[in-house]
């Protein structure tokens, strides 16, 4: 059953996605291309599940880089273009959400909105459906943000945690306490466990009037000039100029540092359901099918002899790949970039980029 008409979802799809370097680039992310080699993008996973069982289409929305107008357009047909939230520049979570808040309070000032990154796999099944409507309950009668926290299986050092206190839970919400952004092995063994701390989903739920007091308390030298603006400028036509040069003009900030981690009226609701982030290529590998021993191998053509725990990406299918003797490698091969790594650090991949660029400009980023 979906929810009602004051429901909406807004899926983020504007990032660049270095981490998973060479085969997501600058000019086709990684929510636009087929990561898993099942025939499907990030973007069409997300928006589809949205679609299924939750949400009116025609309140779905897609905020992206205006460079990707045009590929949200291609590789969702049955969207209306209108529902496409444009980013003038790439600026971080905490404008765009913000205009996306002003863009849906044009059509529905009493909308509850779900934020959802294109970057993750999560089953649509019923906890997962339960849990989205259950939060969006919360936001319907709460003016307080909600996040939802998965409950971690291990410690892992790729993802941000959340404190919760249930001790003062709200409409059995619990209070979130600090947000820590990927901590070390040692600081997340202690996080999960105390039971205290969950993995940062990054689906977050607020009601419009929430959002605007939140952001115009915690975040004022932005969200009042989107307030001047869109309350000037009545139409997308009328607002698009002034919006460009206001974009520019602003700092690169996420909604988590900005908004989230300093207001008191955030709220935390536990996630049960299958959840799984593939912004770099170790997180990749763990969701990929493997052989018996423990390779995933994206390539039709494959010779693999005396190795194991290796990722190996073939983007086009045209090659024969033969691996001999590897262990624990990050093997990607595009038309113009091979990479031959050691798995376990994310961060290097946009030094790979930042060198690629600096030598030899934009030709292979």
């Amino acid at each position: 059953m979906l929810l009602g008409k004051d429901c909406y979802c807004v899926i983020l799809a504007g990032g660049i996605g270095t981490r998973l370097w060479p085969l997501s680039r600058k000019g086709q992310p990684k929510q636009f291309i087929d990561c898993l080699g099942d025939g499907t993008t990030l973007l069409k996973r997300a928006y589809y599940r949205c679609a299924c069982k939750l949400f009116e289409r025609e309140n779905i929305f897609v905020a992206t880089n205006i460079e990707y107008y045009q590929e949200v357009c291609d590789q969702l047909p049955d969207m209306d273009p209108q529902q496409i939230i444009r980013e003038p520049a790439i600026r971080g979570t905490a404008p765009c959400t913000i205009m996306a808040a002003m863009n849906i309070e044009k059509l529905n000032p009493d909308a509850k909105v779900l934020m959802l990154p294109s970057d993750l796999l999560i089953d649509c099944n019923d906890v997962f459906v339960s849990s989205i409507c259950a939060g969006m309950n919360f936001v319907d009668h709460y003016n307080d943000l909600l996040i939802i926290g998965i409950v971690p299986t291990q410690p892992d050092t790729h993802f941000g945690y959340i404190q919760a206190d249930f001790s003062v839970e709200h409409d059995s919400m619990g209070k979130v306490r600090t947000f820590t952004e990927k901590p070390s092995i040692e600081f997340a063994r202690v996080f999960v466990e105390s039971g205290e701390f969950y993995w940062n989903s990054g689906l977050l739920m607020w009601n419009i009037k929430a959002l605007k007091d939140t952001t115009k308390r915690w975040l004022p030298e932005i969200y009042y000039q989107f307030e001047e603006l869109y309350s000037r400028y009545q139409t997308r036509d009328e607002r698009r100029k002034p919006l460009y040069s206001l974009y520019e003009a602003l700092p690169h900030i996420s909604i988590d540092n900005a908004v989230l981690e300093k207001a008191d009226n955030i709220y935390m609701l536990k996630g049960n359901f299958p959840w799984h982030d593939v912004e770099n290529w170790d997180l990749l590998y763990q969701v990929s099918e493997k052989d018996n021993n423990g390779n995933a191998v994206s390539a039709t053509n494959r010779l693999i002899h005396e190795s194991s725990n290796n990722l190996i990406v073939e983007s086009n299918n045209k090659k024969l790949i033969v691996a001999d003797g590897l262990e624990d490698f990050v093997i990607v091969d595009t038309d113009d970039v091979l990479i031959v790594c050691k798995k376990g650090d994310e961060n290097v991949f946009k030094t790979y980029v930042n060198e690629a660029q600096v030598q030899y400009g934009g030709r292979f980023t």
